[in-house]
Parts: C-alpha cells; structure tokens; sequence
C-alpha cells in the first residue's frame, strides 16, 4: 500500500467558502434558477469538489464548456443538470445523450444529428438555443432565432429546455449595450410566446450582470467568477460579502548561503550583494507561476495588469513575510531571498502568487 504523499506543490480551496459566495448570489436573485458555471477545471478549483459544494448549497444546474468536462463531473457522480456551452460534434451526440447532458444549438443541421442519436436511442435529448445577440461569438442571430426554434420544436424526440444569450459588455463602464442586448432577447421571448412556443427556461445573466442589470435575471442566472470570491471589474457594484476560494502553496525544498556576487539562475541575471540566505521552492512558469495574481478585479486588462505587475519584482509569501524572487523564474522552480526571514525553514508553506485559470490543472487540489 503506497503512502500518503505530502505535496510540495498544491492547490487548497476552501469549500465552505464557495457556498458562502453562492449563498450571497442567491439572495441576491431570490426565487430564480442558478446555474453555477464550473467551465475550465471549476476556474482552476477543480470540477467535481466546487461542483458538488454548489449543489449542496441550492444550485439548481451546472454548467461547462466541453463534453469531456461534463464527463469528468458525471464520472465523479454529479447529477445535476449540466449545459455544455460549445455546440458539440455531431457524432459526440449518443455520448451526450446517454449522459443526460443538455447541449447547446445554434443551427438546424446540429439539432438534426442529435434528435436522429436521440430517436436511435429511444429517449429524449434536452437542447438550449443560444442567440447571439450581439457578442458576435456563438450563436444564431436573434433575427434568425424564431425560425430556428420552429424547425427545431419539429424534430423527434429533442426537448427545448432552455433558450439563453451571453453578454459582451456587462463587465465594463457603460451597460448601454448590454441593455440593447437583453431588449434584443426579451423582445424574442416575446415572440415566441405570443406564437405559443414554448422553450423551457430564459437565461443571460452573467456575474457582471446579476448585480447590475436585475431585469436580466429572468428564469435564471449564470454565475461564474462571482462564485470563486472575485468581482468581473471595477464597474461591477461590489455589494456582496464574497470570501477568498483559493491559494496556491508551496513547500521550501532547500535552504542555503550565497555568498556576495554570487550568480543565481538561468543566465546569471542576479547577483547577489551580500550574504544571502536562499529557499529555492518547487514552482515555475509551467504551474502559471509568472502570471499575475488574480485579485478581487481581474476580468479587465488582463494583459496589461500582467506586464505591469511583472515590471515589478515577483515576490511570495512565507510565515507572513514577503520574499522576493531572485534571477529568471524556471519551468518549475525559484529562489528566493529568506535572509530577512530568520525563522523560515525546510518543509515551510509558502503562498505563491498566480491567476487561478492558467494554474496547471496537474497542480493537486486540497479542499479545506
């Protein structure tokens, strides 16, 4: 039997602050349907423990991008309903369908491969129509999206559980554009009830909108980075008591003295000036290391935040101390300056600094 093995590098996530920050959108919209979107690895918390926790807390759905993150989260026996974002292969459809997954449609060709999987399979497939209503992604045209509703209310064996739109702007200074969007969707909802169609549940709310657009709510809401304890901008009414998800941790695996002009790293970009106590600690640009650290804005100028903040010079924390980071950040490790941390040591936890979707997916995770 193998031992339990001590990370030396992970990824701690705190679950009962993941329902807390979904308890906090969930008053906020009161008696409408959230679906928590737990797309690219939970936004770097991982699938099943997030996915699970938000259930737990009331989420009536999930959502991801790819079938194989649905996958991931039916393996590890999540049952709720799961919406994948992306239109799926066509040939991927009896594997969706007999997964009870919903799937996106945005045109009749794709409907009719999956109602022909569904009709083989002697069941029923749930589809959600997505309208583009001017992000210009994904999407049928909101012109368009009645004819499309119609031929697809006419195949065998699909369900219409859902028709939603996704909005551009909603994060920035001005909502006039997403306005125009949700007034472009409502009016199509209109329609199609006034022709008595009926298509399952109405959502467009992303995080930015859930706080600053209420009319948007609809029958459901689409929470994404609100859920991980984060803010879309600095445009986004910073109303709700979110609590921090996730750290990246580390191990000191050695200790030692430089001595003055001694090189260190690739290249020999630093000396050292004086007497220098080092840790070198097992993380690198492959874990997402030299990425800047999210904070409670991170959605705008990603970028640019990013090359700002490394003109500046990386630090990690150690027994709430900063230390700096000498020479050329490798694949997978640094050194860092401990001279002016006496008491730091072998094995000492360190917390290190970097955006939580890019982190490598490789990196354990811990729930705490």
């Amino acid at each position: 039997m193998s031992k339990t093995i001590t990370h030396d590098l992970w990824v701690e996530v705190d679950i009962s602050a993941l329902k807390h920050n979904f308890e906090q959108i969930k008053r906020t919209v009161g008696s409408v349907k959230v679906m928590a979107v737990v797309k690219s690895n939970g936004f770097g918390h991982g699938y099943v423990e997030p996915a699970r926790a938000f259930i737990e807390a009331g989420a009536d759905a999930l959502a991801v991008t790819r079938l194989d993150e649905a996958m991931i989260l039916r393996d590890g026996g999540i049952n709720a309903p799961i919406l994948l974002f992306a239109p799926i292969q066509a040939e991927n459809a009896d594997v969706a369908i007999n997964a009870g997954l919903d799937m996106t449609v945005s045109d009749i060709a794709l409907a009719r491969k999956i109602s022909e999987a569904a009709v083989r399979l002697g069941t029923n497939a749930r589809v959600h129509i997505k309208v583009d209503t001017g992000m210009g992604r994904l999407g049928v045209s909101h012109e368009q999206a009645v004819r499309l509703v119609q031929e697809v209310h006419g195949l065998a064996n699909i369900q219409i559980a859902g028709i939603y739109t996704h909005f551009a702007t909603a994060a920035d200074k001005s909502i006039a554009d997403t306005q125009h969007q949700l007034d472009r969707f409502k009016q199509l909802l209109e329609r199609l009830d006034t022709l008595g169609i009926d298509c399952g549940t109405a959502h467009a709310a992303n995080s930015a909108a859930i706080l600053r657009l209420p009319k948007s709510h609809l029958g459901m809401v689409r929470p994404g980075t609100l859920l991980y304890g984060q803010y879309p901008s600095r445009f986004v009414p910073h109303r709700l008591d979110l609590k921090p998800t996730w750290k990246l941790k580390a191990r000191i695996c050695e200790i030692k003295e430089l001595q003055p002009e001694s090189p260190v790293g690739y290249g020999g970009e630093f000396i050292t000036k004086r007497l220098t106590r080092t840790a070198v600690i097992p993380v690198g640009y492959a874990d997402g290391f030299t990425l800047a650290a999210e904070g409670p804005i991170y959605r705008q100028s990603v970028l640019k935040f990013a090359m700002k903040k490394m003109r500046r010079r990386l630090t990690v924390e150690i027994n709430g101390h900063k230390a700096p980071v000498l020479g050329r950040v490798a694949m997978q490790m640094i050194v860092i300056d401990i001279t002016d941390i006496p008491d730091a040591k072998v094995s000492d936890e360190v917390t290190i600094p970097a955006m939580r979707i890019p982190t490598s997916a490789l990196i354990p995770r811990e729930y705490v």
